[in-house]
């Protein structure tokens, strides 16, 4: 079946008499922006409230900071090191909020959280010219508030921003393929999902470029026809992917020759090829991951085969979104890098596909499905309960307690609610209204958790050895990482750290393009040390005894759980002449 819409009405996939009532007819519109603007008010709130944990969200949050405070847009650069791991795109627009509103940790985390929140307008965009009002309506609320989306929302990585743009191309590509009413408007919508596209391999390379055209190849064999390519507008739309992406490549490539084999070899192909950089989990790692992250609607999923046969028996934008979810579900799983965070290009599709699901639903069913929700919520509360006192003798799990009661909080207050959207449909509330309402209280959920792991978030950074540095900083103090090299260190300082005796994989390439910045022995180290006239460092606290042997000149300022911070010991004044 072509990517063209069908010409027959009662093939189209808005088929409007199949589709539940619009929304308007159960929210006014005025209490439809209010919720809307409440979101965005609780979707933004509490970026702040955590420290940067390491090291991703210090590592991003750094090279950005360099890059505006060296004015250098080109190379990013990660304590003064050459760092090719990632494009530059989410430098950039970091760079930005930081020029505009300061170097913080929540201006850090802006881009991954606003890219999120476009993607959820997308989504339900698409969903609303796909399947009608209450779909759209119900996939943005269900994409919002699913709890790995929302983690990746409020992580600062790089992978909400690669997944929300290859999203947005994916939900403009099937809007103006499966849409009649979008016909006349296609080629703008391609050319708006190619330049996606563009910025999807802006944010994270090649993969932006990949997974897209294997889903497109597994629907045209799905379907058994080639057709689709025509409706793609593929000559001009890659004219515009090579405009938008590939000067930044080309550039950095002829300023750095090392760039093209280390980026596009080592990073985008060793790691999905070897098991080198620690990241290997068992085949169904993301299987797992997916149903855990999808908590509270994964009650909404197919559980039989035969729920996934008549998913792909329906419409064509349907089949197009399982191929989409099967193909990067089978991409990651045979990889040998596997991280959480990675399987976010599928939640999109899914939010489509369940809200699609539930406006099918009767009442009776949707309020069965809701109950189920509340049970599962109950069964994780009493489990975060369990937990708590199991680990309260453990003094390295201190500071999990107060986020296992703040989720077994926020679990309890889940179960009531989804539970009381149970009884709004038995009292003919319209489904549109139990989902926004079940929505709204799961955000709620997530930012009570997030907000209780504040505690861990800062043993995880490096913010409390920031702070005990910070009253003893001159302008020339040199300060050192010993076997203790954190990330974020720099990005609280706001200076760069010279790293001794270690060389953390995300330095070790770049270390020819600052060799002052690294000791690579603890004797070179104490030479330097006895000759500065300044300086602090961050040690592993196993070195102490072996540092007072050598008679290191030291005074211990204090300890945070990344490490012993000290300090040299001033110097005697020099006489007057």
């Amino acid at each position: 079946m072509p990517m063209t819409p069908p010409s027959d009405p009662h093939k189209a996939v808005r088929d409007t008499a199949a589709s539940p009532p619009p929304a308007q007819q159960h929210l006014t519109r005025w209490m439809a922006g209010a919720f809307a603007l409440g979101w965005l008010v609780l979707w933004f709130f509490g970026l702040d409230m955590r420290a940067l944990t390491e090291p991703d969200e210090a590592r991003y949050a750094e090279v950005a900071r360099e890059m505006f405070v060296s004015g250098n847009w080109l190379t990013p650069k990660l304590d003064g090191f050459n760092f090719f791991d990632k494009p530059a795109l989410q430098y950039w627009a970091t760079s930005i909020f930081y020029n505009l509103f300061g170097v913080h940790a929540w201006t850090a985390r802006l881009w991954v959280a606003l890219t999120a929140m476009t993607t959820i307008a997308v989504t339900g965009w698409a969903g609303k010219r796909l399947f009608g009002v209450a779909t759209g309506w119900m996939a943005a609320i269900v994409l919002g508030s699913t709890l790995l989306f929302f983690a990746g929302g409020h992580i600062n990585s790089m992978d909400m921003s690669v997944a929300a743009f290859m999203s947005i191309a994916i939900c403009m590509f099937l809007v103006a393929n499966f849409d009649p009413q979008a016909v006349s408007r296609r080629v703008w919508l391609n050319l708006a999902g190619w330049a996606s596209l563009a910025l999807a391999v802006l944010s994270k390379g090649l993969i932006g470029l990949v997974f897209p055209a294997l889903t497109l190849m597994a629907f045209m064999l799905w379907e058994r026809d080639w057709s689709s390519l025509r409706h793609m507008t593929m000559g001009w739309g890659l004219a515009l992917l090579v405009v938008i992406a590939a000067p930044w490549f080309i550039a950095i490539s002829l300023r750095h020759t090392e760039f093209f084999n280390y980026f596009f070899i080592k990073q985008e192909f060793t790691r999905f090829l070897v098991n080198k950089y620690d990241r290997y989990q068992p085949w169904w790692f993301f299987l797992a991951i997916t149903l855990a992250g999808l908590f509270p609607w994964v009650a909404f999923l197919p559980f039989s085969r035969a729920g996934w046969r008549e998913l792909g028996s329906r419409k064509a934008a349907e089949r197009f979104l399982l191929c989409w979810v099967a193909v990067i579900l089978v991409f990651f799983s045979v990889s040998h890098s596997k991280l959480p965070l990675y399987i976010l290009p599928i939640f999109p599709a899914l939010a489509l596909l369940i809200a699609h699901r539930i406006s099918a639903l009767s009442s009776g069913t949707l309020a069965r499905r809701l109950l189920w929700i509340s049970a599962l919520a109950l069964a994780a509360m009493l489990a975060a309960l369990t937990v708590r006192p199991s680990t309260r003798h453990l003094s390295q799990h201190t500071h999990l307690h107060p986020a296992l009661l703040w989720l077994a909080t926020g679990l309890g207050l889940l179960a009531v609610v989804a539970a009381l959207c149970a009884l709004m449909l038995k009292r003919r509330w319209p489904p549109v209204a139990a989902i926004s309402l079940l929505g709204a209280c799961t955000l709620v959920v997530w930012q009570m958790l997030f907000a209780g792991n504040a505690p861990l978030a800062k043993n995880l950074s490096a913010e409390p050895v920031a702070e005990l540095m910070r009253p003893h900083l001159r302008k020339d103090t040199e300060v050192f990482t010993v076997r203790a090299y954190q990330r974020g260190l720099s990005f609280y300082l706001q200076r760069l750290i010279t790293v001794v005796d270690e060389q953390p994989d995300d330095i070790r390439p770049g270390i020819s393009s600052r060799p002052n910045g690294v000791i690579t022995d603890l004797h070179t180290f104490e030479n330097r040390w006895r000759m500065t006239r300044s300086a602090m460092a961050v040690i592993d606290p196993h070195l102490l005894p072996e540092l007072e042997s050598a008679q290191l000149p030291m005074i211990i300022v204090g300890r945070a759980p990344s490490g012993l911070v000290i300090m040299r010991p001033p110097l005697p004044a020099r006489p007057s002449p």
